[in-house]
């Protein structure tokens, strides 16, 4: 808090003194988070179960001229905690908080010890019996890890449980791990790759595209799956081929085209430290002491350049770049697999310090990942190892903290486990049915991290939903196995939200994925970055897996082309609104939405998101209201207001032609046996338009590019009729599959419509207000009125 003079604040009963002002002072905090800057942790008035939990900050400006020194101070205004000043702006405390109220500050302190700015005052409380983590000295962890070699995942110690499970709980993965390294045994060693000397700067990108997707087949798979074979079985075929794999590797330049700091693209580079640590570490006996000199020679210089990157990008202050979110879990096996080098200390030191504070950059404090499902999946799969060796070697438990905790429950709301398609953003349009072993491999671990029998429940519905038998993915299962058993998830709540990330599911029947009518919605605090899309307020709907509504377009050819930036990242390919044919701001901080309500009853579902920020400037007011009348009936309604008159465009996307039916205000969408109708009101007689043309050729600025271009999809868009400053939109939607006949009846009253649905349950009523600029009147009015049971209520504003 800044102040011109002296003054004071009380919170928490605490005096907290800001700072006078002072002219031509440097070290100041910024007011608002930097773009691609990390979120301020603990959230203001988080509750947190894991003590102390890991405070992060932004650095003062200039940065690299100022030190820091946290506060932590308790209800009854003792220093409960005070850190040694600080270089980096995150710290773990080494001591246990006690459960209660908390407030914390962070002073920068120049090069003369005079403190310049105060972060803070920011408050959170310990709950009662909080998970206890403090702080471990990294030379301690070190200090823990085995002597000998294997020390990463499959220590030598435990080589007789692993052995005894290899034919009953592990049997399946076992399996799959030899037919995998099997398969391995045909590959040969590749050469370093040279597409660095392609023509232009279009053949050079495609040409590394093709060339990390074939180099996973022999690194991140081949020689990971033949060591871990050799390691169980003791087949020394396997051991030689990955050995041969790996001499190979260490013949290339880490500086060179393999780099993870290559001006061409670091994939390559990063399926070497996923996975040559382990193939070492795996396969150790065989190798000789020259050939250990020089595979640890390559695995020190990549960890070293790991650490650099990192720092030269300043991970601990701005960890948005989603590859470099990969790094520090890396670093961390690294430092495990070579614990005697001199480095290994400040490898581990980086990893971990940015794995309690600012990792996973994209996992809200609630769970979640705003990236979307499916870099979720792919993330969170490749950190298991990581966390699980650190755990094993030296007993620091990452899987206590809550982003990973709550991770699955996001997973298990958001995945139709019968779905065509997979969330938002990239990758969303690959259905959930491509991704089943990845999946399996996620969930059924975390059910047995956490002793969740429900989580367990899911991958069954995975498993039926497939069509029988999915092999799980072989590491994971291989690490731990799964031997919890299953329960229903037809017990849970039937709705979820994750503010962190602003993201919330809807469901009509969770446990019946056949069945169910699925509302996706999000409205998230990190904007369209990365591989999220600008699509605040945006929503898709499935149908018993069947997408009736869902984004408008995909990420062809490659990552970051015309056809992915121009168009598949925008507003206009969401199913979203438009103001003037303008969407929102593809940018960081400060462009993002946020869950702005939420409600859960037996029979219906309630989630508003706020967008107006995403639109910079052009919306004054951007809310919309998303209500689940279970089981076929979805009412949305747009509250929207500009600075002047605007026209407005509502937009919807689906696989299939739509019906309209203009002069009714009416559209179907279907898909198979899934139909979706949909009548819109509140802005007099809109203007319907569709077409299945992409507004950007996909091949744009990649002629050559050979992969078929994506399969099109249908538009629509919905234009005001006249400009105005404040409109209300209302979409009225009955969905059914099969022979379903929803009961939905619609009339108009004053000032808006009534909706009355029936189902073999009861009776629902809502109430919408159409009249724009009505203020702080309701909006929305919802009630049920159940045959058995209390009546049910939501209300908006």
């Amino acid at each position: 808090m800044k102040a011109a003079c002296f003054a004071t604040l009380v919170c928490l009963g605490v005096m907290v003194v800001p700072l006078p002002a002072a002219v031509g002072l440097t070290g100041k905090f910024p007011e608002s988070r930097p773009p691609n800057g990390s979120f301020a942790r603990p959230v203001e008035g988080e509750v947190v179960d894991l003590s102390p939990p890991g405070f992060s900050w932004w650095r003062t400006a200039p940065a690299g001229q100022a030190t820091y020194r946290l506060t932590v101070i308790d209800r009854q205004g003792r220093v409960a905690y005070e850190s040694p000043q600080l270089t980096d702006p995150v710290h773990v405390p080494e001591k246990v908080l006690p459960a209660g109220q908390y407030t914390w500050t962070v002073e920068a302190v120049d090069s003369g010890g005079q403190v310049t700015d105060r972060f803070g005052p920011r408050h959170f409380m310990v709950a009662p019996g909080a998970a206890a983590q403090p702080w471990v000295p990294v030379r301690e962890l070190l200090a823990r890890v085995p002597a000998e070699h294997p020390r990463l995942l499959f220590p030598n110690a435990r080589s007789a449980e692993f052995q005894a499970t290899l034919a009953t709980a592990r049997r399946q993965a076992y399996a799959s791990l030899r037919e995998q390294a099997d398969a391995a045994l045909k590959l040969d060693v590749p050469p370093e790759p040279d597409y660095d000397k392609l023509p232009t700067r279009a053949e050079q990108r495609l040409g590394y595209m093709e060339s990390f997707g074939r180099l996973r087949r022999y690194h991140t798979d081949g020689m990971v799956n033949l060591a871990l074979m050799y390691l169980l079985s003791g087949e020394r075929k396997y051991g030689e081929h990955a050995r041969a794999l790996l001499l190979g590797a260490a013949e290339w330049d880490p500086e060179g085209i393999s780099s993870i700091l290559s001006p061409y693209g670091d994939e390559v580079g990063l399926g070497l430290v996923k996975s040559a640590a382990q193939v070492y570490d795996w396969i150790h006996d065989l190798l000789g002491e020259a050939e250990r000199r020089k595979v640890r020679q390559m695995l020190v210089a990549r960890a070293d350049q790991m650490l650099r990157r990192l720092e030269k990008r300043d991970y601990l202050v701005s960890p948005g770049e989603s590859h470099a979110g990969r790094l520090p879990g890396y670093l961390i096996e690294h430092a495990l697999a070579l614990a005697e080098e001199p480095r290994a200390a400040a490898w581990l030191d980086y990893g971990l310090r940015a794995m309690c504070t600012v990792h996973p950059h994209w996992a809200g404090h609630d769970g979640g990942w705003a990236e979307g499902l499916s870099y979720g999946l792919s993330y969170n799969t490749i950190t298991m190892a990581p966390m699980e060796a650190l755990r094993v070697a030296t007993g620091f438990d990452l899987w206590q903290r809550p982003a990973h905790r709550k991770l699955r429950h996001f997973f298990l709301y958001n995945t139709s486990p019968v779905g065509e398609i997979f969330g938002f953003g990239d990758m969303y349009e690959r259905p959930v049915a491509s991704r089943a072993a990845a999946l399996r491999g996620l969930m059924e671990f975390h059910a047995q991290r956490y002793g969740d029998p429900v989580v367990r429940g899911w991958v069954d519905l995975l498993r039926s939903s497939t069509g029988g038998e999915v092999e799980s993915s072989v590491l994971p299962a291989m690490m731990q196995p799964c031997t919890i058993a299953p329960r229903s998830p037809d017990r849970l709540p039937p709705d979820a939200v994750f503010h962190g990330v602003g993201w919330a599911a809807l469901h009509s029947n969770l446990a019946q994925p056949g069945d169910d009518l699925m509302v996706m919605f999000k409205s998230s605090p990190y904007g369209g970055v990365s591989h999220s899309y600008s699509d605040q307020n945006a929503f898709a709907i499935l149908k018993g897996g069947k997408a009736l509504a869902l984004p408008g377009g995909t990420r062809y050819p490659q990552h970051g082309s015309p056809f992915h930036t121009e168009y598949t990242q925008q507003t206009r390919a969401q199913n979203a609104v438009l103001v003037n044919g303008r969407g929102q701001e593809r940018a960081g901080s400060g462009r993002g939405g946020r869950i702005a309500g939420f409600e859960s009853t037996a029979h219906m579902g309630y989630v508003a998101g706020d967008a107006a920020e995403a639109y910079g400037g052009s919306l004054e007011v951007g809310r919309r209201h998303v209500l689940l009348v279970r089981p076929d009936v979805v009412v949305i309604v747009d509250d929207l207001e500009a600075p002047a008159p605007a026209e407005f465009q509502w937009l919807l996307h689906a696989w299939e032609k739509l019906e309209l039916d203009e002069a009714a205000q009416t559209l179907i969408s279907r898909r198979d046996d899934a139909t979706m109708q949909v009548r819109l009101y509140g802005a007099g007689r809109m203007a319907f338009a569709q077409t299945d043309e992409w507004p950007v050729e996909p091949r744009k600025g990649f002629p050559t590019a050979t992969a078929p271009e994506p399969e099109k999809r249908w538009h629509f868009t919905a234009t005001t009729n006249r400009d105005a400053a404040a409109r209300r939109i209302a979409a009225v939607m009955t969905i059914s599959a099969g022979n379903e006949r929803p009961e939905c009846r619609i009339r108009e009253v004053a000032d808006g419509i009534e909706i009355e649905t029936a189902s073999a349950d009861g009776v629902g009523i809502v109430r919408v207000e159409l009249a724009p600029g009505a203020g702080q009147r309701t909006i929305l009015e919802a009630e049920y009125r159940p045959k058995r049971g209390a009546v049910e209520r939501i209300s908006a504003r």
